[in-house]
């Protein structure tokens, strides 16, 4: 038997995976905004709030590939985290 903990990472892997195949070819700040798009298509229970959230939350230095990164991390653990409590 597998455990949540288990779970909860297969299933963030695979929103991974299914994330970067919708927003393949953009990048940048276009691509933070895809993602934003995708994960509200999936079910996140506030995308806009988190894409804000982890805006603010980056450095002044941070390029907006590594706010693409971050942001995709993010939901993608919110929503495999929602997904296992589900299951």
């Amino acid at each position: 038997m597998k455990t949540k903990t288990t779970d909860i990472w297969a299933l963030y892997n695979r929103q991974i995976r299914y994330a970067r195949k919708a927003v393949q070819g953009s990048q940048g700040y276009d691509r933070a905004i895809k993602i934003c798009e995708y994960f509200e298509s999936v079910g996140h229970p506030h995308p806009t709030y988190t894409f804000n959230q982890v805006r603010m939350n980056t450095s002044n230095g941070q390029s907006n590939r590594q706010f693409a990164i971050d942001l995709l991390q993010d939901m993608a653990y919110l929503v495999a985290k929602n997904e296992s409590l589900i299951a």
